[in-house]
């Protein structure tokens, strides 16, 4: 018996050196996150991350940006991973100071509210394990990626004599893996600005655009279509992106006015 226990001594003694070998990174002073326009890029901040053993170095590091339904206390984490990036590993007693990434947002497939947390994993074995983390305390609500963007400046310009009108804008995209389906550029004349659903008011032009293919674009936009004429009267004027799917036109961007248009 005295043998066994000075084995079971040996192999716990071993064990704890080998624990105490292990390097974990972690992170030092404030950290933080901001998403960029239309939560497309998020950059995460931090202070520094350090490796507070002197002697050891660290294994491959990764920081994650998390949306959670709960602040995470620990333990397994399950959530929407936003965004990540890796480090290469510390040596020991050393840091990182006053880094920033940003990178492409992954937003979640629903809208929702949700706890941000910033965590810090070392690669050990056979995976990431995190090794610190830092929850945020105001949660955010995000929302799916949009499909279709369109990108000011724009304007429109009627001719009267000619029965015309001319749209402009500088930039549609998608962000569809597939091709598009058709698309169709309308010019609206509305008594209040467009906030979705159905639209109303009087339809002034309508162009029909060919669909796009993944990752392309259209840029410098200038159409011309017949006019409708809208009544006299004071208008928020409405530029709307259509696209045509399951058997139908459906409105998919908009870019409402800056001020309202009076026509006589």
């Amino acid at each position: 018996m005295p043998r066994a226990s000075k084995k079971l001594q040996a192999l716990f003694f071993i064990l704890i050196l080998a624990i105490q070998a292990h390097a974990a990174p972690k992170f030092a002073g404030s950290a933080g996150y901001q998403f960029g326009a239309s939560n497309a890029t998020v950059t995460m901040k931090c202070d520094a991350v350090s490796n507070n053993d002197a002697e050891n170095a660290t294994g491959t590091i990764q920081v994650r940006l998390w949306a959670l339904s709960q602040p995470y206390k620990g333990g397994t984490i399950s959530g929407v991973v936003l965004g990540e990036y890796k480090l290469d590993g510390l040596e020991g007693g050393m840091r990182y100071t006053n880094f920033n990434k940003t990178v492409k947002t992954n937003l979640p497939r629903t809208k929702g509210t949700f706890y941000l947390c910033l965590s810090l994993s070392e690669y050990r074995d056979k995976g990431y394990v995190i090794t610190d983390w830092r929850n945020f305390e105001k949660p955010v609500t995000l929302s799916p990626p949009k499909l279709f963007v369109m990108e000011g400046p724009w304007s429109f310009q009627t001719n009267y004599e000619a029965g015309t009108v001319n749209m402009k804008v500088k930039k549609i995209s998608h962000t569809r893996s597939t091709n598009t389906g058709t698309l169709r550029l309308e010019l609206w004349a509305c008594s209040q600005p467009y906030t979705g659903g159905t639209i109303y008011g009087v339809k002034m032009g309508s162009v029909q655009k060919q669909a796009l293919k993944a990752g392309f674009v259209y840029t410098d936009v200038d159409n011309t279509a017949k006019l409708t004429r809208a009544k006299p009267g004071t208008y928020h004027v409405v530029l709307v992106l259509l696209e045509y799917n399951d058997d139908k036109y459906s409105i998919v961007s908009w870019l409402n006015p800056n001020s309202p248009t009076v026509f006589k």
